[in-house]
């Protein structure tokens, strides 16, 4: 039989590029680092090239080494697949699931959606993470969660996607702030009278797409870090914004004297869930996101019901 490469030796390999530095690889793996250097070197020997250039302190994968890391990286996911498969099989919806949520879509649902979760898996633990888009999504690639809810579109060719919710936007001013009165097509909105959150904020793309508003004049310059912040600016009157129905309907405006005029043009952005495409929990993801797409069209509802 051939010499292969283990499995563990595959997964130090791995510590040892996304670190880029042996000792604080090896402290990540929980061993010595020259077991972890003796495991790298077998490795190297078993392939019959060498991986990594050391010199001093410093280290550089080689152009094979860092197409041996791609593959690698696709034997661990196709093992941890293989593991999830048949946990997923003995026992549906169980263990650990940890999903990522992006701050526009967490900031109104994450209490809510843990509550939902408790009573309807019972034997489910869900671990939210909290994140922007990109970030969730090179968690994800890298195995850090299992799934993530984000609002789309957005770039997520390389994952299994599934839209569970539309969640339509409405146009928010304060009641005493005429100039937003009847306005069906919002680029006829007064010059910088709108206000919008940071462009980081995927939120902010999708609402400008959606409602169609293509007039940059119409657009305040201030972006605001915030929910926060973007309300404040709407609630004395300065000008006007677009909140999605997820967002109203957990309460954001209550008490407070504003008006949200739902789109004419039937704006939304949808909720969308993704996954790895090698994942072995195909089983348990589908069976979740069943009902995950009930709970959100709840959320997202026009009628707050």
């Amino acid at each position: 039989m051939n010499n292969l490469p283990s499995i563990k030796q595959l997964q130090y390999l791995l510590a040892v590029h996304q670190h880029q530095h042996f000792g604080r690889a090896a402290s990540a793996c929980f061993i010595g680092q020259s077991t972890l250097s003796s495991a790298i070197q077998n490795l190297e020997e078993t392939l019959g090239c060498q991986l990594i250039e050391r010199e001093n302190r410093s280290l550089m994968f080689t152009a094979i080494g860092e197409e041996v890391v791609e593959k690698a990286r696709k034997i661990i996911d196709d093992t941890l697949s293989l593991k999830e498969l048949t946990k997923s099989f003995l026992t549906p919806l169980s263990g650990t699931l940890t999903l990522g949520v992006i701050p526009t879509i967490a900031s109104f649902i994450a209490a809510p959606l843990y509550h939902f979760c408790k009573q309807t898996f019972t034997e489910l633990e869900l671990v939210l993470v909290e994140d922007t888009s990109d970030k969730l999504l090179d968690k994800l690639e890298h195995g850090q969660i299992d799934m993530a809810l984000l609002a789309l579109p957005y770039d997520t060719e390389k994952f299994h996607t599934q839209v569970l919710a539309k969640d339509h936007f409405s146009l928010v001013h304060h009641k005493d702030y005429t100039p937003a009165d009847g306005v069906e097509d919002f680029n006829l909105l007064p010059d910088a009278s709108v206000f919008l959150l940071e462009r980081e904020h995927c939120m902010t793309g999708h609402a400008l797409s959606a409602c169609h508003l293509n007039r940059s004049s119409c657009i305040n310059p201030f972006e605001a870090a915030s929910l926060h912040t973007l309300l404040s600016m709407v609630e004395h009157q300065l000008g006007v914004t677009f909140l999605p129905q997820m967002a109203i309907n957990a309460g954001i405006l209550d008490k407070k004297e504003m008006v949200a005029t739902p789109s004419q043009n039937d704006a939304y952005r949808d909720i969308g869930i993704v996954w790895r495409k090698t994942t072995g929990r195909i089983r348990d993801f589908r069976l979740f996101s069943q009902q995950l797409e009930l709970f959100l069209n709840k959320q997202c509802s026009l009628d707050g019901q």
